[in-house]
């Protein structure tokens, strides 16, 4: 974690994380703990008699780990986090406002190249952009 964001986290969530996987992309999903416990409330709120609510509950809140960043900012990810995000020696980690995702190197930008492909054909997306001020 870089330390301008660890120095962040220790102060809102006492240094603690949590990472889960992210049930739409290949990627890990970063929280501070502050955020998560947020999210985790709102995942428990929705319906569960809704098939699709209950597996994505499953995904997202049974492989959630609750882990706390050292020192240095590190932590050690469990093997099945690092297996479904197919993470490789090198990681990329993109801040997402309250989150964090945190990508294999390879597979983010093979999507990062996508995206800018498709963003730049899209005229809805264009004209959305447009009222951004940059």
């Amino acid at each position: 974690m870089p330390a301008k964001y660890r120095d962040a986290i220790a102060e809102s969530a006492h240094g603690q994380i949590v990472i889960t996987v992210d049930h739409a992309d290949k990627c890990l999903l970063v929280y501070p703990m502050d955020q998560w416990e947020k999210v985790e409330r709102t995942l428990m709120g929705l319906p569960n008699m809704n098939r699709r609510v209950r597996n994505m509950q499953r995904l997202i809140l049974g492989h959630a780990s609750e882990l706390e960043l050292d020192a240095q900012g590190r932590v050690l990810l469990p093997a099945p986090l690092r297996e479904y995000a197919g993470l490789g020696k090198k990681a990329v980690l993109v801040g997402q406002s309250t989150k964090f995702e945190l990508w294999d190197a390879d597979v983010w930008n093979t999507a990062r190249d996508l995206w800018l492909e498709e963003a730049q054909a899209d005229d809805e997306a264009n004209d959305i952009l447009s009222q951004v001020s940059m």
